[in-house]
């Protein structure tokens, strides 16, 4: 059998070819745009802390307060859906209401919280926003005895770590650690 090359046979595969082009690059298309749209509402929780200094002077006595304010961020482009959160130290597991209480609590003794805040299941938070997760008041004469209670060197250093696991609009989710620099560990 002898094929033939006729200018309807040639015409018919260049339309098959270009058509089947057309799909590949079709779907490649749209994948893109689906990851687009996925990169579009990811979340990326950070973890800051801040120290200030007041001074104030009442009756010739002067003192210097110090308050450690530890948030989250969001500074991802979509909310961040909180899944779990705890407070880990020395190997136990805590919310992070009780923490305080239950774990150190010799450290109102030196200083007060003016605020302990717990991040619910299932809230989010909204992209370009922050939450305090405590705060802590202290007097400087008292900064030698609350590092030595908590086994740090320096007062911005924190003895427990806080995780945070936490998904976006899509059900991609994160593990965020407080003391661990770098990028968000993907969980699924």
């Amino acid at each position: 059998m002898k094929f033939k090359f006729s200018l309807d046979r040639i015409l018919g595969f260049a339309a098959l070819l270009i058509s089947l082009l057309t799909l590949f690059i079709f779907f490649y298309q749209t994948n893109l745009l689906k990851k687009q749209s996925w990169l579009s509402v990811r979340p990326r929780l950070t973890f800051s802390k801040n120290i200030s200094r007041t001074v104030s002077a009442s009756d010739s006595i002067t003192s210097t307060i110090i308050e450690l304010r530890v948030s989250i961020m969001n500074n991802g482009l979509g909310p961040a859906i909180i899944e779990s959160n705890q407070v880990v130290y020395q190997n136990q597991k805590y919310d992070m209401i009780s923490f305080f209480d239950t774990a150190l609590p010799k450290l109102k003794t030196y200083g007060h919280f003016s605020l302990v805040s717990d991040l619910s299941v299932g809230g989010a938070i909204p992209a370009s926003e922050s939450i305090d997760l405590f705060t802590y008041q202290y007097d400087l004469k008292n900064e030698d005895q609350i590092n030595k209670y908590l086994g740090v060197e320096e007062s911005y250093q924190l003895p427990f770590d806080i995780y945070v696991e936490y998904s976006s609009m899509y059900e991609e989710k994160w593990m965020v650690t407080s003391n661990k620099k770098g990028h968000p560990k993907q969980v699924r």
